[in-house]
């Protein structure tokens, strides 16, 4: 039995405008309030690098100084006559609100986005293995309503249009320092007193605003260990697996833990043809194989302009 692992490139083969320069695209036709709201926290232009990698970029390029500019602007001010214990949540309900106005807005942008994706004129590109399993990252329905795959085969491993979706970085929540994040030092406010003990002369609305942040952080970040299960179940049957076919992907870092599961749960002499667009994606693609220690004589590495007409393997159809 084969299994195929498709990536947004699937979609792409298929003229559907489903790059993140096309999420830019609808937003300023249709969502200027959410350009609006995300340039507070981002840049946006049209060389942003959240147009390329649009999910990596949610984590490594968020200005964190507009949070910490919230810290400061909302310190105690214990002198004043209208100075309440509530006063030291300011800074943490702000930024609660900023983060979770912004993380809304992206998710109702993006949502809308998959939805508007037209698929009713898209014909198919390739002959596809109907008894075949289907681990999809696209979330539009190509396989089900263009090349009728039973949705039994199917697995949208990140959920599907129409169903809440799901994406965000990759980073484990435990590797982010959030004082460096906020102050650009992960060592702030820690000082030495007079007898060589290292302390903090953290204020406590800061730490309750540093609490908000992290809390941001996690909501942003994709729960791969939550997905994987439901992956594993999916593939239960992994020693039936013969050959694994991945097309359509960048084999990008954020995506590893999926493949690393597949490599678990199939046996060990299992076939793995691997389609790359550029050599980036097939030395990303290299690495995988070498973490996952696959055997050289098991791999085959094919650019996706070279897709052989056989059918072991993907048939291009004259369109």
């Amino acid at each position: 039995m084969k299994l195929y692992v498709l990536g947004n490139g699937f979609d792409m083969g298929h003229k559907i405008p489903c790059k993140y320069s096309d999420f830019y695209k609808y937003l300023q036709e249709n969502r200027g309030d959410i350009i609006e709201i995300m340039e507070k926290y981002y840049y946006i232009g049209n060389d942003s690098d959240l147009w390329s990698d649009f999910e990596s970029s949610l984590e490594e390029d968020i200005n964190y100084d507009s949070l910490a500019d919230i810290v400061g602007e909302n310190s105690p001010n214990f002198g004043s006559d209208d100075f309440s214990d509530g006063d030291w949540y300011d800074a943490q309900i702000y930024i609660e609100q900023d983060c979770d106005e912004l993380l809304a807005h992206i998710r109702s942008g993006f949502e809308e986005w998959i939805e508007s994706l037209q698929i009713s004129n898209v014909k198919k590109v390739y002959q596809l293995d109907m008894s075949a399993s289907f681990i999809t990252f696209n979330y539009t329905e190509v396989l089900e309503r263009i090349y009728r795959i039973p949705a039994s085969n199917i697995l949208h491993i990140h959920n599907k249009v129409g169903e809440e979706l799901i994406f965000g970085h990759g980073k484990k929540s435990e590797n982010f320092n959030v004082k460096k994040a906020l102050y650009g030092d992960e060592k702030a406010f820690l000082i030495t007193d007079e007898n060589g003990d290292i302390e903090s002369n953290e204020v406590g609305h800061e730490q309750f605003a540093e609490n908000a942040v992290c809390a941001f952080y996690d909501k942003m970040r994709k729960h791969t260990e939550e997905i994987v299960p439901k992956q594993l179940d999916f593939i239960k049957n992994g020693s039936n697996i013969d050959e694994v076919i991945v097309l359509g992907h960048s084999y990008n870092e954020i995506d590893s833990p999926y493949f690393a599961e597949i490599g678990k749960s199939i046996g060990k002499n299992t076939k793995w043809t691997l389609y790359y667009f550029s050599d980036k994606d097939k030395q990303s693609a290299e690495k995988i194989m070498n973490e996952l220690k696959i055997k050289d004589s098991l791999v085959e590495y094919i650019h996706s302009t070279e897709i052989k007409i056989e059918d072991t393997q993907l048939k291009l159809f004259s369109i």
